[in-house]
């Protein structure tokens, strides 16, 4: 099926629907809200359609009772995107079939529903049993290369169409891109109850426009974003590009434009093996010439992940409370006065690793680091520790907010997400610090530092340095938009950050995002309080 908007039978099937505000807050208190913390309220039903007709049914219903709909996927998210407030919860979890498999001219591609996890879709790909048989997948499941989906967001328990929906990315986004570079189609269910099918390369931009074609009417013109996005990470507001394709409107268009129904991707080959590794630094500054290095070479690392003393300690304390069955490493020093980078790189044939090792030795070796301090990892139990190591971090500043949270359940963690262009990454991480010095708010700086994109987590202990936090990372967010860089890398704008989204765009510019959401939802149904105000 080509691009294009179609009218569609649907029906509710033997859909499970919950009813009532109470049995929802009572029964089903995990719909109402996600990790950021923030809770909904007022829902008056909870949908779980099992296919797309199911999926049209409840959109089409909305629309002729003019309920507003907020969608649901892995709720993984962290800024409140999937919270509603009011109106119904259409929960996509039923929504995991495998739709196809094809060989393409450089791979796979897999067409899911969007409510498949990644971690499903991970643990199917490494037993290569794609759930149907015949055709594509004979030949999928007898190859002797593995494939596999390659963005690696830190919440595997995420599910594809959410991912798509916010263009996730991941410690690997510094190899491999986010998630757009992936997507090769789309089924939307618009707001407006029809079907829009989108295929990569099959309708792009032109003299300002989409032109969408209809089944049975005239086509659609859909006015295209002509703004300006930053050449960095970036995840906030509607993607924008010069004649750019129909498909990358909807990536990372946080739901506010439809509900994705099914995601196709594209499959790559897998690394032959994988090296990782840990450097520890006597200096933030030496840690950062060492990412420089790692970085500038001809053959870029798949990850550069930071942590900074603070991190370190706080994980040390981790390892300590869980005793021996903790998965993370003793740290050197207990993480005082030292600073570390997480490195991976693929291994492009056995004979390789050697020279992978010697590589990294002597990257360390120049940047202050002595290589027998650090950790390495080749198979893999070494490198699930060093994995738990890079991931332990988040869990662990959570646990702390929600002790808190026990005192005064208003605290919560100002976490920033913003990225630089690479010549502004010393400048940045100098400014944070210089702001952080000044503050008595505890805080761990760690993230994605291969793309300049690191994570502030402010931990404030009380409402008055909660208020300073919210201060600070206005602060953080104006100045790296001065420098080129993103108010949000990564994580989207969803409910919570939409003030930052006027710190990126001009008003003008918002008004353009605005007309697009009223011409594809003009009864303004879809995912209302999200990204625009």
């Amino acid at each position: 099926m080509q691009t294009g908007i179609f009218r569609q039978d649907a029906h509710d099937g033997n859909m499970r629907i919950v009813e009532g505000w109470r049995r929802i807050a009572e029964d089903y208190p995990d719909y109402l809200r996600d990790e950021s913390g923030m809770r909904g309220e007022g829902v008056e039903k909870l949908f779980f359609p099992g296919s797309t007709k199911e999926l049209l049914w409840v959109v089409q219903k909305a629309l002729r009772e003019g309920v507003p709909v907020t969608v649901s996927g892995g709720r993984t998210g962290i800024c409140g995107g999937a919270v509603p407030q009011g109106g119904w919860i259409l929960s996509l979890e039923r929504m995991k079939r495998v739709v196809g498999l094809k060989r393409g001219a450089s791979g796979y591609e897999l067409e899911v529903e969007s409510g498949l996890r990644l971690s499903e879709l991970a643990a199917m790909l490494r037993s290569r049993t794609p759930e149907f048989e015949g055709g594509a997948a004979s030949s999928f499941s007898r190859e002797a290369g593995r494939y596999f989906y390659p963005p690696d967001p830190t919440e595997t328990t995420a599910t594809i169409g959410g991912t798509v929906a916010t263009n996730a990315s991941g410690a690997r986004t510094f190899r491999y891109g986010p998630t757009r570079g992936y997507v090769t189609g789309v089924t939307v269910v618009l707001p407006t109850g029809e079907l829009l099918v989108v295929r990569r390369g099959e309708v792009y931009a032109r003299d300002g426009s989409f032109t969408i074609p209809r089944e049975g009417g005239p086509p659609l013109l859909i006015p295209s974003p002509r703004y300006g996005i930053p050449g960095t990470k970036h995840s906030a507001g509607l993607y924008s590009e010069p004649q750019m394709d129909l498909i990358d409107l909807f990536i990372g268009s946080e739901g506010i434009l439809g509900v994705i129904a099914t995601v196709t991707v594209r499959l790559v080959p897998e690394p032959h093996a994988y090296f990782s590794g840990v450097g520890f630094f006597p200096s933030e500054t030496r840690a950062l010439q060492f990412v420089v290095s790692a970085r500038s070479g001809s053959k870029r690392p798949l990850a550069l992940e930071y942590f900074d003393s603070a991190s370190l300690m706080l994980l040390e304390t981790t390892r300590g409370l869980q005793g021996s069955t903790s998965e993370i490493p003793e740290i050197p020093n207990g993480g005082r006065g030292v600073f570390a980078v997480y490195f991976e790189s693929e291994i492009t044939g056995e004979k390789k690793a050697p020279d992978t090792v010697r590589r990294y030795g002597a990257l360390l070796q120049e940047a202050g680091c002595d290589p027998k301090a650090a950790w390495g990892a080749l198979n893999a139990r070494d490198l699930g520790r060093l994995k738990s190591f890079r991931h332990a971090l988040p869990e662990t500043v959570n646990a702390e907010i929600a002790s808190l949270k026990k005192t005064d359940p208003s605290i919560h963690k100002v976490g920033t997400d913003m990225a630089v262009p690479d010549d502004r990454l010393f400048d940045m991480m100098a400014f944070y610090r210089e702001a952080l010095e000044k503050e008595r708010i505890r805080h761990v700086v760690f993230g994605h530092i291969g793309n300049n994109h690191l994570h502030v987590n402010l931990i404030p202990s009380d409402r008055t340095q909660l208020s300073r936090a919210k201060e600070l990372y206005e602060i953080f967010a104006r100045r790296a938009v001065e420098w080129g860089g993103s108010v949000s890398a990564e994580h989207g704008i969803g409910k919570l950050k939409r003030q930052f989204l006027p710190v990126q765009f001009k008003g003008g510019e918002i008004e353009e995002m605005k007309t697009i959401k009223k011409l594809l939802d003009p009864a303004g149904v879809m995912n209302p309080g999200d990204v625009l105000t």
